[in-house]
């Protein structure tokens, strides 16, 4: 068999791991698909086999994520498949989401949509509502969502789970957090279809239990708990582990557990090693306003300068806002 053939097959197995759940096993069948099609010369498989590579190493390293995702652009441009950098193109902007670079990721959706003349593939429009929404402007996320009538009738759950998260953040971002909490279930609710590590679930998740947190609803966190604990850790991406020991350390504060403290450092620590800037920024502040409680204001304030630092950096204005509600006479705004 020539090598080209054998890395479409490659490719497709690795496709099976992982919607399987088994991401080391599909990144090593990418990789070798890779490796085929660049040695045969054939430059769209060799870009579809990056796109998968992108999409199944980010969760875990979303460095090497952006790297093969922009690799993938490069051969899907030279190529001239459109549906295929539209793919290469969103995966960048996931990864670029999740390393904090959130311009760069801004940047990246525009060039697909003014340079490449991208600007029908919806797509794209679904990462740039993410983008708004996640910034808090939500009546450009309403107005790229709007605009998605052939991604909603879609029956792919991949672009399920996508439009409802996206729909998630925009409720955030309209300070609506039963209907984030709804449309982030929505989500949830096609990790049988595509697994729980997906790119719209990484995200879903911590999102949901936040809501949930909101809210209040304590049951409803309970039952968010118990759906990661039905996977075996290897199925769950790494910000999984770091939102659920968060979670967990919420409730232990709000039930006055005497070991929430030493749990609130350890949560930060996973956060910001296994997280995004975004979720550490959200976590930072769960952290201050538990601190607050106790009389430890300059602590507080310690975290609340860091989040919001990380905000500013990320242009987050939900995350400024909620910095803040922090007591003012506590802590001190700086200039």
């Amino acid at each position: 068999m020539d090598d080209a053939s054998l890395a479409a097959l490659f490719d497709t197995r690795g496709v099976c791991h992982a919607f399987a759940g088994r991401r080391p096993q599909a990144a090593a069948y990418y990789r070798e698909a890779a490796r085929l099609a660049g040695q045969a010369g054939d430059t769209v498989q060799l870009g579809y086999a990056l796109v998968n590579l992108a999409d199944t190493v980010t969760g875990t390293d979303p460095g090497a994520g952006a790297e093969a995702a922009q690799a993938a652009a490069a051969h899907s441009r030279r190529a001239g498949a459109r549906d295929l950098l539209a793919a290469a193109v969103g995966n960048l902007a996931q990864a670029l989401l999740m390393t904090g670079d959130w311009d760069a990721a801004g940047a990246e959706l525009a060039q697909a949509v003014d340079a490449d003349g991208l600007a029908g593939l919806e797509e794209l429009a679904c990462y740039r509502a993410w983008l708004a929404a996640l910034r808090g402007d939500a009546p450009a996320a309403q107005a790229a969502l709007a605009g998605l009538a052939d991604l909603r009738a879609s029956e792919d759950p991949q672009d399920q789970a996508n439009i409802a998260a996206a729909e998630a953040f925009t409720a955030t971002a309209l300070c609506q957090p039963a209907a984030a909490l709804r449309h982030a279930r929505t989500a949830l609710s096609q990790a049988n279809a595509i697994g729980i590590g997906a790119e719209s679930l990484r995200w879903a998740w911590p999102l949901a239990v936040r809501a949930a947190h909101d809210l209040a609803d304590t049951d409803t966190t309970h039952d968010l708990l118990a759906l990661l604990d039905g996977y075996q850790p290897g199925q769950l991406a790494p910000m999984q582990h770091a939102e659920c020991d968060l979670a967990r350390t919420r409730l232990a504060a709000a039930g006055g557990d005497a070991d929430a403290g030493p749990a609130f450092a350890a949560a930060i620590s996973g956060l910001r090693e296994l997280s995004t800037p975004y979720h550490l920024a959200h976590g930072l502040l769960d952290h201050a306003a538990y601190l607050l409680r106790l009389g430890d204001a300059k602590a507080a304030a310690a975290a609340v300068g860091e989040a919001r630092d990380i905000a500013g950096t990320l242009r987050c204005q939900p995350l400024l806002d909620r910095a803040a509600t922090m007591t003012p006479t506590a802590i001190p705004v700086q200039d």
